[in-house]
């Protein structure tokens, strides 16, 4: 399988890259109507609602990287999840319900109910970003997301699979089955989902404006549903404080790429960072991708940088790179893995990249952890799970620090090559997005590769001794793999959405527009 490409007659417009067919539509209607790469993005994600339906909700936390054409200046827009300021110990009956869910080779628990949700940012995020970038009104920007939540669009076979995948959340409340479950069964491939309700808030929110909807009819819907009283750690307090943070990225040099991320509080970005760092002393030029030595040096990298997590020392300072260098060189001396220390969990997160004709780029990565099986009234939208989302609290669920960010794994990135060409990439996959990212930026710069080839090769992730990889291009069935050591090894026949789906769009320096998406999470490339 490989990812889907479409062009929308002559080239001149934009690429976008997404996780399905009517997420990138949205984003291609908007870019040939004359939008610009932000009220495309923005347009997209509002489309995931019909496109990725399982996949992502409206009700979670993002992170949305912006690059101006015109200035090349980059911006990060921090959209995501606060946790509640109140305390589980708090509440008297949390409602914390443990879900296991199958992926294959492994099966992985998540925790939903009322007291699962966070303090949700995306609504908010894309509004201000459009408020701030855009050229279109909301108005005409959610257009292609209402018409398709109306009509509805068929579900193709990475949907299905999404859907089997989450049926025991979808499927776990009243409200969630009357979205996923109309007819009386979880929807599959093949049938036409529609969600008209959405549509309706979506349109609400641009004729009352967005702040006046949002902070009444769905903030008190919210406390209602997922405060104290229903087991929840939500308050008014909560949603009227929240706040969305225009940062300035990460940025950092790998090989002849200037690469801007996501900076702190987030932890996705400076662990990509540092994995980077530790790789660029090694000349994987010289190394075949994908071989024993290949996987060998990029997991010694992953266990070093979740080492530094562990340790709360993921920084950027140059005492810290020379401190995990040396580690990084100790280990890299060593035929063998080594385990790290911190624990891992998935998440059902989407992305989408756009860069349009002028040079404006825009990358968003989005998410609702799994869900917390709950509508948020008659919205349409699902509330999230990310006070329940095991990466996010790695000192433990109920540790984390009350009314502030949650340290996401997000981190949309923008990669300026040196010949004046611009690539921008991100993916969902929580605890691998931080792994899939860097072993994509190291295929582009190391390997030469073009981004198909980038997003469709094979991947590894390597945490607390487990090496999970995909094995279907290598005729040993990772023996190979097995002999490094790992305390397990996943063995991944197929392409997996376990280890993420990173759809990317590039700029050439003389125009070209191309991009790929990713095949395990249903991506699509349309050039407008």
């Amino acid at each position: 399988m490989t990812p889907t490409s479409r062009k929308h007659g002559s080239p001149k417009h934009g690429v976008i890259a997404a996780g399905s067919l009517p997420t990138a539509e949205a984003g291609a209607q908007v870019l040939q109507r004359g939008g610009n790469a932000v009220d495309a993005a923005v347009a997209a994600c509002f489309a995931t609602s019909v496109g990725e339906p399982t996949l992502t909700s409206l009700a979670g936390g993002g992170m949305l990287i912006y690059r101006a054409g015109d200035s090349g200046r980059v911006t990060v827009c921090d959209c995501f999840s606060d946790a509640p300021r109140r305390s589980p110990k708090e509440v008297e009956k949390l409602d914390f319900v443990g879900v296991d869910l199958d992926f294959g080779p492994t099966t992985q628990r998540f925790y939903i109910g009322a007291g699962s949700a966070a303090v949700p940012g995306v609504i908010p995020g894309l509004c201000q970003s459009l408020e701030r970038w855009g050229s279109m009104p909301l108005s005409e920007v959610i257009k292609p997301a209402c018409q398709m939540l109306r009509q509805g669009f068929e579900l193709g076979p990475y949907q299905g699979h999404a859907a089997r995948l989450l049926e025991p959340i979808l499927t776990y409340s009243d409200s969630g089955r009357a979205v996923f479950a109309k007819t009386g069964r979880m929807i599959a491939e093949g049938d036409t989902f529609t969600l008209p309700e959405l549509a309706d808030t979506l349109e609400a929110l641009a004729r009352e404006g967005w702040r006046t909807h949002y902070n009444g009819v769905m903030a008190r819907a919210m406390v209602a549903q997922f405060g104290p009283d229903k087991g929840g750690l939500l308050s008014a307090e909560d949603l009227s404080q929240y706040r969305v943070y225009f940062r300035e990225p990460l940025t950092f040099q790998y090989g002849e790429n200037r690469v801007h991320t996501v900076p702190p509080p987030a932890a996705g970005g400076p662990m990509i960072a540092l994995m980077l760092r530790l790789l660029a002393a090694r000349d994987l030029k010289g190394l075949t991708p994908g071989s024993d030595e290949h996987v060998r040096l990029l997991c010694h990298a992953m266990a070093v940088a979740d080492e530094a997590r562990s340790a709360g020392e993921v920084g950027t300072s140059a005492a810290a790179l020379a401190h995990y260098q040396k580690i990084y060189e100790t280990r890299c001396a060593q035929p063998l893995l080594t385990a790290a220390k911190s624990p891992g969990g998935p998440s059902s997160t989407t992305h989408i990249s756009v860069v349009d004709s002028a040079g404006n780029a825009a990358a968003i990565t989005f998410s609702y952890g799994e869900g917390n099986a709950y509508m948020i009234g008659n919205s349409g939208i699902m509330m999230n799970n990310l006070m329940g989302e095991e990466d996010l609290h790695p000192g433990g669920f109920g540790t984390c620090p009350r009314g502030v960010r949650l340290p996401t794994m997000m981190s949309p990135t923008v990669l300026e090559h040196a010949d004046g060409s611009i690539t921008v990439l991100g993916t969902g996959g929580a605890n691998r997005i931080r792994t899939a990212i860097v072993q994509v930026i190291s295929l582009l710069t190391d390997a030469g590769f073009d981004p198909s080839a980038a997003a469709a090769f094979p991947r590894v992730h390597y945490e607390a001794g487990t090496l999970n990889a995909e094995v279907f291009n290598r005729d040993d069935n990772g023996a190979g793999l097995r002999a490094l050591g790992p305390d397990k090894l996943v063995p991944f026949p197929e392409q997996s959405l376990f280890f993420g789906g990173v759809h990317m769009v590039q700029l050439a320096a003389h125009g070209e527009l191309r991009g790929a998406g990713d095949p395990r999470r249903g991506g699509t490339c349309i050039v407008v």
